[in-house]
């Protein structure tokens, strides 16, 4: 059985090509390329990060009451340090800024590189075992918010 784990780690690497493809592009000055992956870059990790914070975490929190401290948290505040960095990338691809939009993409980097492991190695498998027989369930869940 497909677990959350894995579904959300796939759609991670779906993700990662579109940053790195966009990062390519910025170096190479290529601007058409870079709009077109950079957005769907934003796009696709806004709507990730919608599902984890108001499914997966929602979930994992009402079934576990960690809901004041722990893993869930975190990765929120996390997601919260990383809207900024995108409101940067969104500027630079607007204004064709290559260096711009590669800085920002290096500040997020130093985030989500670290962020990723920790949901990967840490938060998935907790959500996975929490849920216990209802993590399909909730996986089709987040499955059908995220092709929505």
């Amino acid at each position: 059985m497909e677990t959350i784990n894995d579904y959300m780690m796939k759609d991670h690497q779906v993700i990662d090509g579109f940053f790195e493809r966009a990062e390519e592009a910025a170096k190479a000055a290529d601007f058409v390329t870079l709009e077109r992956e950079a957005n769907e870059f934003l796009t696709r990790i806004a709507v990730h990060i919608d599902v984890e914070d108001r499914l997966l975490f929602a979930a994992f929190e009402e079934r576990t009451g960690m809901t004041q401290a722990g893993p869930s948290v975190t990765m929120r505040e996390e997601h919260r340090e990383m809207e900024p960095i995108f409101d940067a990338m969104r500027e630079a691809v607007a204004a064709r800024d290559a260096a711009g939009y590669l800085s920002a993409a290096a500040q997020l980097v130093q985030i989500l590189t670290p962020h990723n492991q920790k949901e990967e190695t840490m938060m998935y498998p907790m959500i996975d075992d929490a849920m216990g027989p209802d993590t399909r369930a909730l996986l089709d869940e987040a499955k059908a918010s995220m092709t929505a």
